[in-house]
Parts: structure tokens; C-alpha cells; sequence
């Protein structure tokens, strides 16, 4: 049976820990190693390798434009009203990503990615590649998107990012909805218990998207907000009946409520664990959730199926 949530104080921000943490250009060199380190002896080892090569390509690809700026009417509208100032869904992109994509591209190809799905993003019209963009922001990515979608959603990682790390971190207090990024309302990829400084032991959810991390207590649903279903599952039958509760760096934190999971990962057990690197190297988990009937209820912009 799974183990329920035990109530372990961090109901409330401790007062100096941040709200709300936002990316920069070593978000994507720290994911890079990691994937370095999860693809060595691991099943998924080549894709793994693979996704490092990616997020090196990001962290280099990071500094080569200026971040785009939201709108004034969206900074007022954030100011006045708590509102994301850069929704995923409304934003208007530049070409910057497209720049953004092609050298990422370019860096992937010459560490040796493949060649086929390389040469297919390459022979995207812009039109097409817009189109991809908004299916991979919508949530509704196609089957015959799937070799594709680790570079496009890449891409958009890094324009987002860029952006998110200009803002002001201050204006994004007012932002009261927990489940969605304060910076551009999309869903969190997976949540992270923090190790060290002022956010020890406190749970962060990461953005699937532009990667801004937010505070939220571990005893919610990072869903519906319920405290009342909420129960771990790991692959190891230990941690589900709580004979080995310390083993297990990463679970699923399921919800009877709403039926639907996301995945925790902790630092205590784990201090380098990345919640996009991660994520995809414990698909098996997913997995197992998914045959227990809940549905994922967060992206990862890297891999096709990414989210409920």
C-alpha cells in the first residue's frame, strides 16, 4: 500500500526562504552534468546522453540574444492583478527562439545527435516550426512530432528562461494560483526538496517551461490543492509500505482527489537530482503511476508524450 504524507512543518515558507526563484544560464549547465551522470550504466543511457547534449546546448545558446521583455500592458496587468506577466499561451514569441533553435541544432549535431530528426528540424518552414511550438505549449504534441519535440520544446526552454531571468522577482509576490508558474502559467515538469541555505527542506515546483521555481507546501496537491488523498508510490515495494521511507530519491506524489500524480525528487537523498533530468531517466514510474489509474499532470517539455 502506498505510504500517506506525513505532515513535516513545511506547511508554511520559512519568513527568509524565497517565494518564487528564478532561472539563469546555470540551470542548464548544472542539467547538463546531470544528465551526464544519470546516462552512465542506465538503460536509457543513449537518449539520456543525448538530452545532455541538449541541455549543454542551452546553457551555450542562453547569452547569444537579449531576453525578450513582456509588454507593458502585461507588466501592469501582473502588477495590478497577480497575474503571469509572460503566459506561455498569450505571449507573443519573436524570432529569437528560432535563432535559439537552430544553433542548439547545430550544437547537437556536432556531438554526434542523430542525423534524422536534426535534418527534420532543419527542414521546418517557420510556419512550421511556429505551428510545433504552440502544440508543445498546448500540450497537444502529435505522434509524428515526437523526434522533434526534445529541440523544438529546448528552444523554447531557453527563450523563456532568458525572459523569465530578466524580471523582477518582486512583482511575481502577488501571483496566488500555486499550481502554475507565477512567470508564464505553465505547469511544473516534477517538485524539489530543497537541500541547504534558507530553502532546506522546503519543496519547490520547477516550470516545465521557463524553469522559475515557486514555493508550495509538500502536504497539497500540487494539482487541486487538496490535502486530503495525497500518497507517495516509488518503484521500490520498501518505500510503498514505508519500511524503507529514506531509501527512495524519487517518488510520485499521487493524489486520490483528483487522480492525477506529479513527480517529487529529494536533495537530502539525492544532492545533484534535477527535476527535467530526472524525470526523464524514472519514465518507469510513470509508468507504474499510470497502471494505478492517475494521470501526470505536468509536462516535460523534452519528451513526447510530456504531460496529461
Amino acid at each position: 500500500m502506498p505510504t500517506p504524507i506525513i505532515t513535516d512543518g513545511t506547511t508554511d515558507r520559512v519568513p527568509n526562504a524565497p517565494r518564487v526563484v528564478l532561472p539563469s544560464a546555470q540551470t542548464f549547465a548544472d542539467r547538463a552534468a546531470r544528465f551526464a551522470q544519470l546516462a552512465r550504466g542506465h538503460a536509457m543511457g543513449e537518449f539520456l546522453q543525448l538530452m545532455g547534449h541538449v541541455a549543454q546546448a542551452q546553457y551555450e545558446v542562453f547569452d547569444a540574444r537579449p531576453a525578450a521583455t513582456p509588454s507593458a500592458e502585461a507588466v501592469q496587468r501582473s502588477l495590478n492583478y497577480g497575474m503571469p506577466p509572460l503566459s506561455a499561451l498569450s505571449t507573443p514569441r519573436d524570432a529569437g527562439w528560432r535563432a535559439d533553435l537552430r544553433e542548439i541544432v547545430q550544437r547537437v549535431r556536432a556531438a554526434g545527435g542523430p542525423a534524422a530528426a536534426l535534418a527534420a528540424v532543419d527542414a521546418l518552414t517557420d510556419a512550421e516550426a511556429e505551428a510545433l511550438a504552440d502544440r508543445i505549449l498546448a500540450g497537444s504534441t502529435l505522434n509524428a512530432d515526437a523526434a522533434l519535440v526534445p529541440f523544438v520544446g529546448a528552444a523554447l526552454q531557453v527563450w523563456f528562461a532568458r525572459a523569465a531571468s530578466a524580471l523582477d522577482v518582486a512583482a511575481l509576490e502577488k501571483f496566488d494560483v500555486p499550481t502554475v508558474c507565477p512567470v508564464c502559467a505553465t505547469r511544473p515538469v516534477a517538485s524539489v526538496v530543497r537541500l541547504g541555505g534558507v530553502r532546506n527542506n522546503l519543496r519547490y515546483l520547477h516550470c516545465a517551461l521557463c524553469s522559475t521555481e515557486w514555493n508550495m507546501a509538500r502536504i497539497q496537491c500540487s494539482a487541486c490543492e487538496q490535502d486530503k488523498g495525497a500518497h507517495y508510490l516509488s518503484l521500490s515495494a520498501q518505500d510503498n509500505d514505508g519500511s524503507d521511507a529514506t531509501a527512495a530519491a524519487r517518488r510520485a506524489e499521487a493524489c486520490d482527489e483528483c487522480k492525477t500524480y506529479l513527480k517529487i525528487f529529494y536533495r537530502d537523498k539525492d544532492a545533484y537530482a534535477d527535476p527535467v533530468a530526472d524525470d526523464l531517466a524514472s519514465l518507469a514510474l510513470d509508468l507504474l503511476v499510470d497502471e494505478r489509474g492517475f494521470a501526470r499532470s505536468g509536462p516535460n517539455m523534452l519528451f513526447h508524450p510530456g504531460g496529461g
